[in-house]
This record gives C-alpha cells, structure tokens and sequence, in this order.
C-alpha cells in the first residue's frame, strides 16, 4: 500500500471524498451534470444495446434516472461515477448503490459503456477499481450484483468478473419495458476479494497486452 493509499479516507468518508480512481485504460470520476450530455449521447444512440437494463431511452427518462442517481448519492446510500478511457472521453458509468455501513454491504450496478469499448478491459479495469474502492476504503463485507434473467451477456459477464451465482429472486421487479423480471443475484465477499482480485487483474493484463500487440 502507498502512503497516499494508506493515508486515504475510509468508510463513510470515502464517499464524501469523492477520489479519483485510476487505472490504466479508465479513470473513474465522481458523477457529476457535466458528464450527463455524454452519457446521454451513448445512451441515446444505442437503444437496442441496453434494452434490458435500467439505461434511459429519452429525456423525460433520464431527468428522472439522473435525479434518483443524484438523490441518493446525497443521502449516502449510493457513489455514482462517470467512466473516462484514458484520452479523457466520457465512455460510461457505473454505481454502488444500497451502500449500508452497519452490515457493511453495497451493490455494484447500473453499468453501462460506450458499445466501441466493449471487450477492451475498459469493463474489466472499471469493475477491478470499484471493488477496490468498495472492499479496501469502504470497507464493505459483501458486494451484491443482479442482472435480468433475459440477459445473457449480463450474467456471462458477472461471472466472469469471479462472482458466485446465490440465486432468483422471482417476480422481483418492474423493469423499464413494463415486464415484471426476475433477478439473478451474484455475490463476491471480503473472504473472495483477494481472488478476485488477482483474477481480474490477470484479465486486465492480457487485454492491455493484446490491444498493444
């Protein structure tokens, strides 16, 4: 651990801290307005690639997403952040949410890229960081992840990431198109961290290597 890592703020300070996380493909920045014009504009323009997730379809969506988002980071129980590659372009966002510091639990979610970045290791360094950033300053026991149940690449993704599958939880909420899902839920503890975390590092690498290559 560095002097800057160890002298770094922990627990609910963190969140108010609001650090700046950076790898070597991504920089992951605190959400903030100016960041939302180019989420939108991905979001906007690739309506079909998250059909099955939360991402807003139009204007009047994304005012009331963005101001959920922003409502429950000032109440603590969530760290939105805005994903940067490394020339410094808006390519997605991300969220812990349901962030609970007497069970020391929180939910990683509400992914969504740029589709030029997927299968680069952006995904993959991103996830790396902010379970790091959960595990290590928020000192988190417990990272909760849940997908649909249509979606496929959502669910191969997670496990990929080192997640266990624990279970459906059935009929278990509205989504966006009106259809009542059920939900996948993957889980990756303190206990599993330090695997995981050397698993997705490894992951990382071969992708940096092959983009260099």
């Amino acid at each position: 651990m560095t002097a800057d890592a160890a002298s770094a703020p922990r627990g609910p300070a963190a969140l108010t801290a609001r650090p700046v996380l950076s790898g070597t493909l991504v920089r992951i920045e605190a959400l903030e307005q100016r960041h939302l014009p180019d989420l939108l504009r991905i979001a906007f323009a690739h309506p079909d690639e998250f059909r099955l997730t939360s991402t807003p379809a139009d204007a009047a969506a994304a005012d009331k997403y963005f101001g959920t988002v922003f409502a429950q980071r000032d109440a603590g129980h969530a760290y939105p952040v805005a994903i940067l590659d490394a020339s410094g372009k808006v390519v997605g966002t991300s969220r812990l949410s349901e962030i609970d510091f007497r069970h020391l639990r929180c939910e990683l979610g509400f992914s969504w890229y740029d589709p030029a970045t997927f299968r680069t290791g952006v995904n993959i360094e991103s996830k790396l960081l902010l379970l790091r950033f959960a595990f290590e300053a928020l000192g988190m026991h417990r990272v909760q992840i849940h997908t649909d149940t249509r979606n496929v690449r959502s669910q191969k993704a997670i496990l990929a990431l080192g997640a266990r599958f624990e279970g459906v939880l059935r009929r278990h909420q509205v989504a966006k198109d009106g259809y009542v899902r059920d939900t996948m839920v993957y889980g990756i503890t303190d206990l599993d961290w330090p695997e995981v975390e050397q698993h997705l590092r490894g992951r990382l690498a071969r992708r940096v290597e092959a983009r260099v290559a």
